[in-house]
């Protein structure tokens, strides 16, 4: 009998101040010819550290442009 094999979903998401920004990044670090694709909508997004007693608001409370990828793997 062999193993099963399992395939696991990975994620990465690129900040950046605008969208054409974090798509240029995504092309210049090559994450097409890694197997990412783009996972959602591309939007403004405001971002909050949590952890330990509280929270930080992060890139001082201003909106900045997400876009996450994901890729299949084994594993």
């Amino acid at each position: 009998m062999s193993p099963a094999i399992s395939e696991r979903e990975e994620y990465l998401t690129i900040i950046a101040p605008t969208a054409s920004e974090a798509m240029a990044q995504f092309k210049a670090r090559g994450l097409d010819t890694m197997g990412y694709a783009i996972a959602g909508k591309i939007g403004r997004h405001q971002f909050s550290l949590v952890g330990g007693e509280g929270s930080t608001e992060l890139f001082s409370g201003n909106g900045m442009i997400a876009a996450t990828f994901s890729r299949k793997v084994m594993g």
